[in-house]
């Protein structure tokens, strides 16, 4: 398997690959991916800062902007996880929960997500507000499982008929 870096503007749009001083033939796809990584969790971190200050527009802008950065297919990365899970987490605060419920199912095809309590309570609130009460009750039975009771607690009272 080659694990040589060939220049790729998906991988950090704007970066002029043949002028970076930076970029040795020695860089691994490993490095390069640690660093998409980090500028993800930097990218994630500000847009759950406008996130926590009521600017959801925002922040959904930023969670994008972060998937952007992941090679394709992004799906194959635990930071794909992260992504979706946060721009769920957006769309239910922003009531969009068709979006919601599309941005968490993809969540649950990345990496180290099944069974995490926050996508599935999230995922759960977005069928319970579509209607699908069988299929959220079936998304909170997961949180329960996986030692979720705490964020089903914190629910509005509304769902509490789970």
């Amino acid at each position: 398997m080659n694990d040589q870096i060939t220049p790729n503007s998906d991988l950090e749009p704007g970066l002029d690959l043949n002028t970076t001083s930076e970029l040795t033939p020695e860089l691994t796809a490993a490095s390069l991916v640690a660093g998409i990584s980090e500028q993800v969790r930097q990218l994630c971190q500000r847009g759950y800062t406008q996130f926590d200050e009521g600017e959801i527009k925002a922040a959904i802008r930023r969670f994008y902007e972060a998937w952007t950065l992941l090679p394709k297919p992004q799906h194959q990365w635990p930071e794909a996880g992260w992504v979706l899970t946060a721009l769920g987490d957006a769309y239910v605060a922003k009531g969009d929960f068709v979006s919601g419920r599309e941005a968490l199912e993809s969540a649950l095809h990345c990496p180290q997500t099944q069974g995490n309590p926050i996508i599935h309570c999230r995922l759960g609130q977005c069928l319970f507000e579509l209607g699908e009460l069988a299929g959220a009750k079936q998304q909170w039975a997961v949180v329960t499982a996986n030692g979720g009771e705490q964020l089903l607690a914190q629910l509005d009272a509304k769902y509490s008929a789970r």
